[in-house]
């Protein structure tokens, strides 16, 4: 940053029924939602604050989200933490309404690169905008879970989306 505005990153943690939920929006939008450690700030430019406008409209809708009250989430969204193939595929992925799913292959599909299904699948690993871009709404083939990299991992994945009306069946470990 040198001689314009100064940008602000505003940050939230707030608790949800899947653990604390860590926001992180810029001028543009929100460009993180996490679970884990903290908010993913690195890779934004400005200056951190805590709370702000667009992260608490974003709690807000999650908080309604898993209340069972929204179904979609009206924030803008700040993509530059992710770029090319993945950004294609996150962008796309948005599209998949509350309560369906659609697998790696269909997803790779509907941007035009059927056989990029690993690719997809990093691109769910990566995903920075986790609930908001609802990757826990795609599924390997034969409606199998596939993965699910948040905390919890399946079992996380298992309650967003029965939180949905969409029973997953996880195999016991044997």
């Amino acid at each position: 940053m040198s001689g314009g505005a100064v940008h602000k990153i505003e940050v939230l943690t707030i608790p949800t029924p899947i653990g604390e939920v860590h926001l992180a929006a810029t001028d543009a939008g929100l460009a993180s939602v996490s679970m884990g450690d903290g908010p993913r700030i690195a890779g934004l430019d400005g200056v951190v604050d805590i709370g702000g406008e667009t992260v608490e409209r974003a709690a807000s809708q999650l908080d309604e989200y898993f209340r069972g009250d929204r179904s979609t989430f009206a924030v803008d969204l700040d993509w530059q933490l992710v770029a090319g193939f993945r950004r294609a595929v996150l962008q796309a992925l948005v599209s998949v309404p509350y309560g369906e799913t659609v697998s790696y292959g269909e997803l790779a599909g509907m941007v035009g690169n059927p056989g990029a299904v690993r690719a997809v699948g990093s691109a769910m690993a990566h995903n920075p905008l986790a609930i908001v871009v609802p990757c826990h709404r795609v599924l390997a083939s034969g409606g199998r879970p596939g993965g699910y990299s948040a905390p919890g991992g399946l079992r996380t994945k298992q309650q967003l989306l029965a939180l949905e009306g969409v029973e997953l069946c996880i195999p016991a470990k044997t």
